[in-house]
């Protein structure tokens, strides 16, 4: 691999561009020590040897770090090791790391953002949530199907009180625009029309 160019950062880091790996961090004395240079050759043994004793671990501490200051999905920690410019290879095995010990879960991530948000959130709305922030769909719907209670029904009359619905009052333009607001949140059509008294 030849070093290509090399880019100061902040607090001493710096980021080393290569031909193979597109590029990865480094400190300015450890770029010295281990004589990385641009135009430098670096060898696949040296860069096995580079990974394998200091980039690694590197990962593995950040990847540490960022779970203890919050759960997160595995794509979320993906993205941010990505974002600390660390390559796959070095992302897959911080990510296997913290698996092993169960430090990312996406089914618990699941149902800890499904308990918290369900009082305010219809199963849909909670189902896009998850699969933005990496939740695969599967993973999602299992937990919703373990830890959504019925309260949806409850979320829909919370809302109607809100907007002071009353059937008898209220002009069928009104019922209308109240039945899309509540369809766009995600609830189901056919509790919305009951509990709207539209059926």
């Amino acid at each position: 691999m030849q070093i290509l160019k090399i880019t100061e950062e902040k607090r001493g880091r710096i980021l080393v561009h290569t031909d193979g790996v597109d590029c990865f961090p480094l400190y300015k004395k450890e770029a010295a020590a281990w004589g990385i240079a641009e135009g430098a050759e670096l060898s696949r043994e040296k860069w096995e040897r580079l990974c394998g004793e200091l980039l690694q671990k590197r990962a593995i501490r950040r990847a540490m770090y960022l779970l203890q200051q919050m759960d997160r999905t595995e794509a979320q920690l993906r993205r941010k090791l990505a974002e600390g410019h660390y390559p796959p290879e070095l992302i897959d095995g911080a990510v296997a790391y913290v698996e092993s010990y169960h430090y990312i879960d996406d089914f618990r991530y699941a149902c800890t953002y499904i308990r918290f948000h369900q009082s305010q959130k219809s199963r849909l709305q909670l189902k896009l949530a998850l699969l933005q922030r990496g939740v695969p769909a599967e993973t999602a719907e299992q937990a919703i199907e373990e830890e959504y209670g019925d309260c949806e029904e409850e979320l829909i009359q919370k809302f109607l009180e809100k907007k002071q619905y009353d059937p008898e009052q209220t002009d069928w333009k009104e019922k209308q625009k109240i039945c899309q607001s509540l369809a766009r949140k995600g609830f189901p059509i056919s509790k919305i029309k009951r509990l709207m008294d539209l059926t």
